[in-house]
């Protein structure tokens, strides 16, 4: 693992931790003080775990994607050889 994708995980965690942190005391203020802005924040939360998501998504699909292609060339290696 590089430092590259050490920092990129880490900070997925932070994310996904702050997003989870923020609809939660936003919503739970908003029932305490009959706010509005505890929906705003429970909207900003589940638009936040929403791109999240997409984005590990696409992150898996790229990582699948070089994984065959290695795959691919190590039999294609092994195939020359003999």
């Amino acid at each position: 693992m590089t430092v590259h994708d050490l920092m990129r995980e880490l900070a997925e965690k932070a994310g996904h931790a702050t997003t989870v942190t923020a609809g939660a005391i936003g919503s739970l203020y908003s029932l305490f003080t009959q706010n509005p802005i505890g929906f705003i924040c429970a909207l900003v939360a589940v638009a936040s775990f929403v791109m999240n998501w997409y984005y590990k998504r696409q992150d898996n699909r790229r990582a699948e994607e070089t994984h065959q292609r290695h795959h691919i060339l190590i039999q294609q290696r092994e195939r020359n050889k003999v």
